[in-house]
């Protein structure tokens, strides 16, 4: 994300953040998924919060090859619709808990027991793992990393890395976004300064599809690290150009104490191999001379779609 209209800080306190130093075993995480060799199409992935929320990101910015399917919650009616969808003999099904006592995770595990599992816990102590031992299941480890910074350990990464993403890149790039300290604190720092003005609510929107899965990676960050003690602001997040149609209303014409914060993609790449993902526009010719306040259709033909996109922004 580049950020627009924004002042950059060059006096950025050293102390400001920390920088992430886990380093996680990836030949450990390929062979344990090495043994799930069977021609699977979907990945279904158990849990809460930051056993998944950086999974989510990751499966809606690259369009992974296979099917994902996040359960965050034992409504039957997810369940019956996701196993549907989800034949067993096509399935493996991932199971996330750091502490292995989450029970809604469990609970959503019971409706998937004659499927192929992986459970993914901490410790010895936790009922997950004694249940993957009773059960004979594959168990893979998480390492003593909170849920939400676990985008870059075997919580993020060996689900993706079953989906058939590339972790080593994933890997990388979070580290480099590491070394992007000047804008992290420029936009900190605005929000912090207009917190104390009263902007207490901060609407967050991204002119990207592929982008728009971050939503709630974005949304638990902020709200379970800085919300505490009556302090922090609240977020939320709507899909533009969409949110145009009613978000932006709220934005531009209710109470001015909210920060809105505008994501925008230059490039797609959400095809297979890394082709691009942009093209022209292409209009039939039986309607090209049509007009559409005031602009022949035919001139469309002469921008692509993520030139109409960013048009809207």
């Amino acid at each position: 994300m580049k950020i627009l209209d924004l002042k950059l800080q060059n006096n950025v306190p050293d102390d400001w953040s920390q920088f992430f130093d886990y380093n996680e075993d990836i030949d450990y995480l390929k062979r344990e998924a090495e043994k799930n060799d069977f021609d699977f199409e979907n990945v279904i992935v158990i849990g809460n919060g930051g056993s998944v929320t950086s999974f989510k990101a990751f499966d809606g910015a690259l369009c992974s090859d296979k099917n994902c399917w996040i359960i965050d919650s034992p409504d039957p009616a997810l369940l019956r619709k996701v196993k549907r969808e989800c034949p067993a003999d096509k399935t493996v099904v991932l199971a996330i808990s750091k502490s292995g006592n989450t029970l809604g995770v469990i609970e959503a595990l019971m409706s998937f027991v004659n499927y192929k599992i992986v459970v993914l816990t901490e410790g010895e102590d936790g009922a997950l793992r004694q249940i993957a031992q009773k059960m004979n299941w594959q168990i893979v480890e998480h390492p003593n990393i909170s849920g939400r910074y676990s985008g870059a350990t075997s919580a993020g990464l060996f689900p993706a890395l079953l989906a058939g993403m590339d972790i080593e890149k994933i890997a990388a790039g979070i580290k480099n976004g590491y070394k992007q300290k000047k804008p992290a604190y420029a936009l900190a720092k605005y929000y912090f300064d207009l917190e104390h003005k009263g902007y207490v609510e901060v609407y967050v929107s991204a002119y990207s599809w592929i982008l728009s899965d971050f939503r709630t990676l974005i949304i638990q960050l902020m709200h379970e690290s800085v919300c505490k003690n009556g302090k922090g602001q609240t977020f939320y997040f709507s899909e533009a150009p969409e949110s145009q149609h009613h978000t932006n209303q709220r934005f531009f014409g209710g109470k001015k104490n909210v920060i809105g914060t505008f994501i925008i993609a230059r490039e797609w790449f959400d095809l297979p191999a890394g082709r691009h993902g942009d093209r022209k526009i292409e209009v039939p010719q039986k309607i090209a001379d049509l007009n559409l306040k005031g602009l022949e259709l035919s001139k469309l033909e002469k921008i692509t779609y993520q030139q109409a996109l960013l048009a809207e922004y």
